[in-house]
C-alpha cells in the first residue's frame, strides 16, 4: 500500500513537473539587443551627500523622462554645465570608481495590443524602469528584475534608469517574454505612427484676436498635459510680424474677458475672485496695471465702444431652485444650465460713471456697438411657441447720448450681427427663413435647412433687407465688415473646407482666398490694416497659426506650436475618393490610408460620417481622428452624405425630415462601391461609427443592412420621440431637422425612423457609448438600445462616461474612451479580442 501511494505522488509530481516545463518551453523570448545609451554620468560630491544612498539617486530626476526622445548623436545637458551624447550601445560591460548614473533607451513598436513581460538578468545594481515616460513597478528576485507591460498598438520608448556603484560592474541583458509569438519591432529611431499623444496633449488655438492697428495678435491657448491630466489655459500676445511673444498670462494671472484698446498697446481684463469681479486695463509698453472699475458683483461679459469713451458690461443673477422644486414655464427651462438672467450697464471712461440701461425683466444678452460708438444694438432670445424653431431673437436699438431704446428686428433665425463701418447698415447672418424666407431660394415644395446661414445687409433707415448670398453654396461661420477696405470678409464652410471669403459690397461679387490649409478656424481681422490672423489646418497638416495679408492674399507661418511635438511624426497620405449613387449624384468623400500601406494585402475598413446638418470637414485630429484610427492598421472611409449645409441649398434642405433614409442608401451603396474599386479592403471586416446625429445613423444602418461587421454608435439617438421630448435642444434642433412634423402628426418618422422600433432586425455587433449626463441626447437612448438588444439575445455592449456630456471632455476617460473605440473594432474587424478582453473583460 505504501509503495502504491508513493508511485502516485511520484506520478502527480511528474505530471506537476511536466506541466511546469511545457509551460516554460512555451514561453518565446525576443531579446532586446538595440540600445541607445547616455552616460555613465558623473555624479558631482555635492548631489552624492545631498542625496545619501543609490536609492535616493536612482529616484533623483536629473533629465526629465516624460519628454526624452532619444535620437543618436543628440546632446543632453547635465549637472555641472556638462554635455552628454546618446550613442549607440555596443554591449560593453560597465564599470567605475565611482557611483555613476547610465541611461538605455530603445523603442518597441507594436502593431496590436500585445501583453509581455520585460525580464532584466543578471542584474545586481538598482534599476528603475520606464515605459513612455511613466515610472513602471517591477520585482526584485534573486539577480533578476521583471514586470508585466501591455502595450498598445503603437511606438513605445522603453528607457532604464541604472545606477553603477563605486567599484561594481554591469552588463546589460533584457529580454521580453510572453506565450505568443512578437509582432513588433526594437528601433533605435522615435520616427512614429499619429499616437493618442499627438490627438490630446497637443497645445490648441481658441481663438485670436487681432489688436486694431495690425501690429499684435492674442491667441488663446489650451493644452491638456498628460502627466498631470490637468488643462492649462493662457494668453500669448505675438508679432504679427515676426511671432515673437510680447506678453504671456503664464507670468501673470489669469486672465478672463480680454479686449483690445483703441490704442493698440493696451487691453483690458477681468479679475474674479469667487462672484465678485473688476476691470483692470494693462499697458504693454509700460507693463502697468490700472484698476477701471471694482468689484462688480456677477459680471458676465464687457463690450468696448470702437473709440474706448464708454464701456458695456453685463451682470448676471442665476436662478435658484428653492425647496427642492422648480416651476418650468417655457421649455427651455427645463433646461439644466439655464436659469440666468441680464442686465445691462454703461460706463463713462471720461469721469468714471455708471448707469444701469437695461433691467433683468428685459434679459438682453448680446450686445453690438456701432463704429461711430453712437449706437448700440441689443439682442436677446425668447421663447415662441408657435413658429419653428420655437424661439425667436428680438433686437433694440439705443442711443448713447440719450438713452432712447426702441425695438428694431424680430426675427426666428437669427444667429449674429455686425455694424457696417459708416454704422448706417447691419450685416446680420441667420437661416434662409429670416425676413420671411426672402433668404430662400428653394421651390415653394421644400423646406429650407435654416442652419445653412445666409447674410443680409439690413438698412437703419429704409429698414429694407437685402439677401446677399442667395446664390452663394458656402454655409457662413462667421462675417467681418473692414473699415480699412470695406470690403465683408466671410469664414465659411464650403463643403468639406473651411475657407475665408472676400464680397465687395459695391459689386456684389464673392471671391475665395486661396489659403495653404484645408479648414481656417479662429480666423480674427484688424480693424484698420489688412492683416488678419488664424489657425488652421488640413487632413494630413497639424494645425498651425498663419498671418494672412489682405491686400495680397498671401499666407505664411506665424507660429508652428507643436512643431516639436510633430517632429518625428509619421502620416498615412489621404486621397479623395467620390462616387456617383444610381440616380446620378455625385457624394464626395475621402480615404485615409495607414503608413506603411501595402496595396496587395487585405485591410480592415472603418466608415465614419455625420450625416446631421454639417459636413465632417477636412481638418486634422478632432474628437473623431481619422489619421489615428489609420495609424493603428486600418483604412479609413469618410464620406459626405446628402443634407449638409456648405453644398448649397437644395443639397442641405435634403436634410429636413428625413432621418436616415436618403442618408443611408447613400452610405450603404457608396460602402459597396469603395468595396468595388478597391480589393485591398476586405469586404467582412468593415466597421461603421458615427456621433450624436451619426449615432443615430450608426444605430438606423444597422436595422437596414448586414454590409457592416461591427457598428460604434456614441451619443446616438435611438428613439427620435424621446429625443425630441426630453433632450434640452431636442426640440429645437427638430425645428430644423424635422420641420412641422411632430409625434402626433408624423409617426411614420417618429416610430417608423427609430431604430429602436426596429432592434430586431440588428445582427452584427454594436458598441454604444455614451457620457452619462448627457443633455443634449440623453443616455437614456442607449440604454433603451441596449435593453432592447440583451432582450433580443443580439451581441451589445454598453459603456458610460461619469460626469461626461455629449463630448468625452476629461483627459483620462478621454482616453479610456478613445482606447474603447479601437478595442471594439480591433474585436470584430481584426479578430483582436485581448484589448478588449483586457479592458472590459477581467
Amino acid at each position: 500500500m505504501r509503495s502504491k501511494f508513493i508511485f502516485i505522488v511520484f506520478i502527480l509530481s511528474f505530471l506537476s513537473f511536466s506541466n511546469f516545463y511545457l509551460y516554460s518551453e512555451s514561453l518565446n523570448s525576443q531579446k532586446i539587443d538595440k540600445w541607445l545609451v547616455l552616460g555613465p554620468a558623473h555624479i558631482p560630491s555635492i548631489e552624492k551627500k545631498a542625496m545619501k544612498n543609490d536609492t535616493s539617486i536612482l529616484k533623483f530626476n536629473f533629465i526629465a523622462l516624460p519628454l526624452l526622445r532619444p535620437l543618436k548623436g543628440e546632446r543632453v545637458e547635465w549637472i555641472g554645465n556638462k554635455k552628454l551624447y546618446w550613442r549607440v550601445f555596443e554591449n560593453q560591460i560597465f564599470s567605475s570608481s565611482k557611483t555613476q548614473i547610465i541611461y538605455f533607451a530603445t523603442y518597441i513598436e507594436t502593431f496590436r495590443w500585445f501583453q509581455t513581460k520585460l525580464l532584466i538578468k543578471n542584474i545586481d545594481v538598482p534599476v528603475s524602469v520606464f515605459l513612455d515616460g511613466n515610472l513602471i513597478e517591477t520585482l526584485k528576485s534573486e539577480n533578476k528584475v521583471s514586470t508585466d507591460l501591455n502595450l498598445m498598438n503603437t511606438k513605445h520608448i522603453l528607457i532604464l534608469k541604472v545606477v553603477l556603484p563605486k567599484d561594481k560592474s554591469f552588463k546589460l541583458n533584457v529580454f521580453l517574454e510572453n506565450k505568443g509569438s512578437f509582432n513588433n519591432e526594437i528601433s533605435l529611431t522615435p520616427y512614429h505612427r499619429l499616437n493618442k499623444e499627438n490627438i490630446l496633449n497637443v497645445k490648441n488655438v481658441i481663438r485670436t484676436s487681432v489688436s486694431p492697428d495690425g501690429k499684435l495678435a492674442a491667441v488663446f491657448l489650451k493644452q491638456i498635459k498628460e502627466k498631470t491630466s490637468d488643462t492649462e489655459n493662457w494668453i500669448e500676445i505675438l508679432s504679427t510680424q515676426t511671432g515673437r511673444i510680447i506678453f504671456s498670462s503664464k507670468n501673470f494671472s489669469k486672465i478672463k474677458g480680454f479686449k483690445w484698446l483703441n490704442d493698440s498697446i493696451s487691453f483690458s481684463y477681468i479679475k474674479t475672485k469667487k462672484d465678485i469681479s473688476s476691470i483692470f486695463v494693462y499697458n504693454l509698453n509700460n507693463n502697468k496695471q490700472t484698476c477701471l472699475i471694482r468689484e462688480i458683483k456677477n459680471l458676465s461679459t464687457l463690450w468696448w465702444a470702437h473709440n474706448n469713451s464708454f464701456l458695456i458690461y453685463s451682470v448676471y443673477s442665476q436662478r435658484e431652485d428653492k425647496e427642492g422644486y422648480r416651476n418650468i414655464r417655457e421649455i427651455i427651462d427645463r433646461a439644466k444650465f439655464s436659469g440666468r438672467k441680464y442686465s445691462m450697464y454703461i460706463y463713462y471712461t471720461d469721469g468714471g460713471v455708471t448707469h444701469k440701461i437695461l433691467d433683468y425683466e428685459e434679459n438682453f444678452e448680446s450686445v453690438f456697438i456701432s463704429p461711430d460708438s453712437k449706437k448700440v444694438l441689443f439682442m436677446k432670445e425668447i421663447s415662441d411657441n408657435k413658429n419653428r424653431p420655437y424661439h425667436k431673437f428680438v433686437s433694440c436699438l439705443f442711443d448713447v447720448n440719450t438713452f432712447y431704446i426702441k425695438k428694431l428686428i424680430e426675427s426666428n433665425w437669427l444667429y449674429d450681427v455686425s455694424w457696417s463701418p459708416d454704422s448706417k447698415k447691419l450685416l446680420i447672418l441667420g437661416g434662409p427663413s429670416s425676413f420671411k424666407g426672402i433668404g430662400n431660394k428653394l421651390e415653394k415644395h421644400l423646406i429650407p435647412n435654416d442652419y445653412d446661414t445666409q447674410a443680409f445687409l439690413y438698412d437703419l433707415n429704409t429698414k429694407k433687407v437685402e439677401p446677399i448670398s442667395k446664390d452663394f453654396n458656402p454655409s457662413i461661420n462667421s462675417a467681418f465688415w473692414s473699415s480699412f477696405n470695406k470690403n465683408i470678409y466671410f469664414s465659411a464652410t464650403d463643403g468639406s473646407y473651411e475657407k475665408i471669403f472676400r464680397f465687395s459690397p459695391k459689386n456684389r461679387v464673392f471671391k475665395k482666398i486661396n489659403t495653404p490649409v484645408e479648414v481656417v478656424r479662429a480666423v480674427s481681422f484688424s480693424r484698420s490694416k489688412n492683416i488678419a490672423v488664424y489657425w488652421g489646418s488640413s487632413c494630413s497638416e497639424p494645425f498651425k497659426l498663419y498671418r494672412l495679408n489682405l491686400s495680397s492674399d498671401r499666407s505664411v507661418v506665424l507660429k508652428d506650436y507643436n512643431k516639436e511635438e510633430f517632429k518625428y511624426v509619421k502620416l498615412g497620405k489621404v486621397e479623395n475618393w467620390n462616387f456617383k449613387t444610381e440616380q446620378g449624384k455625385t457624394v464626395i468623400g475621402r480615404i485615409y490610408y495607414p503608413v506603411d500601406f501595402n496595396k496587395n494585402k487585405k485591410y480592415p475598413c472603418i466608415v465614419y460620417y455625420y450625416g446631421g446638418t454639417s459636413p465632417v470637414t477636412r481638418d486634422f485630429g478632432g474628437r473623431y481622428p481619422k489619421n489615428w484610427y489609420a495609424s493603428k492598421g486600418y483604412i479609413v472611409y469618410v464620406l459626405q452624405p446628402t443634407g449638409a449645409i456648405g453644398f448649397g441649398q437644395k443639397f442641405s434642405s435634403v436634410h429636413v425630415n428625413d432621418w436616415g433614409i436618403v442618408t443611408s442608401e447613400e452610405i450603404i451603396y457608396g460602402v459597396k462601391e469603395l468595396i468595388r474599386c478597391h480589393n485591398y479592403i476586405d469586404p467582412k471586416r468593415i466597421g461603421a461609427i458615427g456621433a450624436s446625429y451619426g449615432g443615430f445613423l450608426t444605430q438606423y444602418l444597422a436595422t437596414q443592412t448586414d454590409i457592416f461587421s461591427a457598428y460604434i454608435s456614441h451619443a446616438g439617438i435611438s428613439s427620435l420621440t424621446s429625443y425630441w421630448g426630453i433632450g434640452d435642444w431636442g426640440y429645437d434642433y427638430s425645428g430644423v431637422a424635422t420641420a412641422n412634423s411632430f409625434p402626433w402628426n408624423r409617426k411614420d418618422i417618429y416610430v417608423g425612423q427609430s431604430p429602436l422600433y426596429m432592434a430586431d432586425r440588428i445582427s452584427k455587433p454594436v458598441l454604444l457609448l455614451h457620457g452619462d449626463i448627457d443633455n443634449n441626447v440623453p443616455p437614456g437612448e442607449s440604454y433603451q438600445m441596449f435593453a432592447a438588444l440583451k432582450l433580443l439575445g443580439k451581441e451589445v455592449a454598453l459603456v458610460t462616461f461619469k460626469g461626461e456630456q455629449h463630448f468625452i471632455i476629461d483627459y483620462k476617460k478621454r482616453v479610456q474612451w478613445m482606447q474603447t473605440i479601437i478595442a471594439w473594432f480591433d474585436k470584430w474587424l481584426k479578430n483582436q479580442p485581448e484589448h478588449w478582453d483586457n479592458m472590459y473583460e477581467k
